[in-house]
């Protein structure tokens, strides 16, 4: 629907005689955030953990092609499970974290433009992003059964560490475009990735903007 909605509206927009250079503009998106949660061990397969992403941001326009963009994104909490194997009483045993996060992020980038006054701008962009991350750890109790007893008893009680805030910078890069619907209104999508020490980070986005 989405994709109809900017075909029909891409032949009014394309249709304009060489409309003025936008100076600014601003955009609202929201969007799918997955984030390496780092754990360590043979059972932690599954690093990433998935959360809903919403966001503004607001750019200049310094030439047609050449923006430096600002974003401020908001995620909402997330929950991973982790594995770790240990030795209690000469008997190996596993201890399972539930930890659960929240992410935040301010970004800068520069970015480039592709074309001049034609309705599809395809774009690449490269800047680095603030990271507020608000984490809690929950360790889950261990059980042992007694073969003696016939019963199970718990050699681990349960631990909560947190909530703690962390702060981390991170690098990234991104793909997208901007179509326009009108001579001023915009939908946009795009594609990031943040590194630190690999791919750290992936957000997917698509919203709605405008020009100044």
């Amino acid at each position: 629907m989405l994709v109809a909605v900017v075909a029909s509206c891409a032949a009014q927009a394309s249709a304009q005689s060489d409309p003025r250079i936008s100076r600014a503009d601003v955009a609202g998106t929201i969007g799918w955030l997955s984030a390496d949660t780092h754990p360590s061990g043979l059972y932690n397969d599954n690093n990433w953990a998935n959360s809903f992403l919403g966001a503004v941001s607001a750019g200049w326009h310094w030439t047609d092609n050449l923006k430096t963009e600002v974003d401020f994104g908001v995620g909402s909490k997330a929950r991973v499970f982790t594995t770790e194997q240990i030795v209690i009483d000469k008997r190996v045993s596993y201890v399972t974290t539930d930890s659960k996060f929240a992410r935040r992020t301010l970004g800068l980038s520069q970015q480039y433009q592709f074309f001049h006054n034609v309705w599809f701008h395809p774009h690449l962009a490269a800047g680095a992003h603030v990271t507020w991350e608000r984490r809690t750890d929950r360790i889950i109790p261990i059980y042992i059964y007694d073969q003696l007893t016939g019963t199970s008893r718990t050699v681990t009680l349960p631990q909560n560490d947190g909530p703690q805030t962390s702060l981390t910078v991170r690098p990234f890069v991104a793909v997208g475009f901007k179509a326009y619907m009108t001579e001023r209104m915009f939908f946009r999508h795009d594609f990031r990735v943040a590194f630190r020490g690999g791919p750290d980070e992936a957000v997917l986005r698509l919203g709605f903007g405008f020009d100044f």
